[in-house]
Formats: C-alpha cells, structure tokens, sequence
C-alpha cells in the first residue's frame, strides 16, 4: 500500500472549484441518503464529505449529523452551505485513515468518492468500521476501473494514490476490507455529464476535479497543452460517463 496521508496530499484536495462537479453528484447523494433510511437524531457521520453533498441531506432528513474531510477549503464551503440552509452540521477537518470519534459513536456512516482516495485502504476501512455501532449502516460509493482510469497515464500524470481508489469496487477488494464486519451489498450505478462540447467538459473537469487541478497548476505549459489535447480527445462525444458501485453494509 502507498504511504500514508501527507500535507502535500491535503493540498491536492484543495483550491479546485469542487462543488461544481459536487453538483453533479446529487442524485448520487440522494440515493446514499435514502439507502441508509436514517432516523431522525440519528448520529451520522459522513466521511469525506468534501462540500456536504451527503451531510446537507443527511441534517435536511432530521440526522444529528457530523462531517470530516482532510481540505479545510471544501469544509469552508460546505460550512457555508449548512449556514444558508440553517442546518446544524458539525464539520471538522481531519483524516479518514484516523477519525477522531469514539468507537461505535454512528448509526450510519456515508462516504460518496471520499474514502476510497485514501492512501492506505486498510486503514481507512478499519476506521470506518471502528466507528459504525453493531446494526449500523454503511454507504459508500467507489468508481470502477475504466478508460478514464487509463487516459491520466497518456496524459502524462504520475501514477498516485486516487489512481488505485478503484480497486474498491471490486468484490474481493471490498470482501477483504470490510467483509468481516459488514453484511455486504454492493449495487451499480451510473453517472453521466452532458455537453454542449468537450471544451465545456474540459473546463469543468480541469478546474473542478482537485487532484487534476493541482496536477495541471504544477506543469509547465507544454505538459499542460499535451493533457489538454489527451483529456479534450477522451471527451469528444460531448459526455462524461463513468460506472460506479454503491457498496452497502450492516455492521455485524
């Protein structure tokens, strides 16, 4: 496994227009709400929660509901969102791989494309176990391995750690993460992003998706236009589609 979370890491999740492609998610972040059927004052922790998409709902349903996430930038925003609406979030930054909640302290635990970046997923699933109570819920969503897996290679881009987050949407990779303390069920999805062009898509995904932002701001010009042209030709159809699995869990 790679090695563990760095400030250098942090700073990749930060300073992107994240909440626009956070926006997309939405019907991913109703569906995670729904599945975990809360009840109201339930303790629900969403992991990663990058600008809330899951918390905001979560409190919207009645939930007592506490967010983390590693980017102090996003946590801002997504402070920002629970104060327009009223809600009454907790948001704390900190690392999903050492949560600093007690042991069984949720009823249900959500993570929607936020745990599985972690560096060491061992660690992280072992910290979303620790603080799920027996009889809670777990949701998480994990990308699954496909050509936009691939094409950051032709473009140029290090291999790192988000890179391997797909292996989550594997059986057997979830099976030996989480299997022993969960009752598993893990359900597809699909998202999708139309456009009027590529360079719409491009403009939206270089500059709201963290980790290629930070990537493209630490390039030279030449690198810079060569991942244009790689990332513009991947999407040329006009749309953005990629599989996902919802994975389900019962805390045994």
């Amino acid at each position: 496994m790679l090695s563990p979370l760095t400030g250098s890491v942090a700073d990749s999740w930060s300073g992107a227009s994240y909440e626009r492609i956070a926006e997309t998610f939405a019907p991913i972040h109703d569906r995670v709400v729904e599945r975990l059927a809360l009840e109201p004052r339930e303790h629900v922790l969403d992991v990663a929660c990058g600008t809330g998409g899951v918390a905001l709902r979560a409190a919207r349903a009645g939930a007592d509901v506490v967010g983390i996430d590693i980017s102090a930038d996003q946590l801002t925003k997504a402070r920002q969102a629970a104060a327009a609406e009223g809600l009454e979030i907790r948001f704390d930054e900190g690392d999903c791989q050492e949560l600093p909640y007690a042991d069984a302290g949720f009823g249900a635990v959500a993570s929607v494309f936020g745990a599985i970046f972690a560096p060491d997923h061992e660690r992280a699933a072992a910290e979303l176990t620790r603080v799920c109570r027996p009889g809670g819920r777990l949701a998480l969503t994990a990308w699954k391995k496909d050509a936009w897996s691939d094409v950051h290679a032709r473009a140029g881009r290090p291999v790192t750690y988000e890179i391997h987050s797909t292996e989550w949407a594997t059986e057997e990779h979830l099976y030996a993460l989480l299997g022993d303390a969960f009752e598993l069920e893990l359900e597809p999805g699909t998202w999708r992003i139309d456009a009027d062009s590529a360079q719409e898509l491009w403009e939206l995904v270089s500059s709201s998706m963290p980790p290629l932002h930070a990537w493209l701001e630490s390039v030279d010009d030449e690198a810079r236009a060569h991942a244009q042209r790689v990332y513009l030709d991947y999407l040329a159809p006009g749309f953005f589609e990629r599989g996902y699995v919802l994975v389900f869990g019962t805390r045994r």
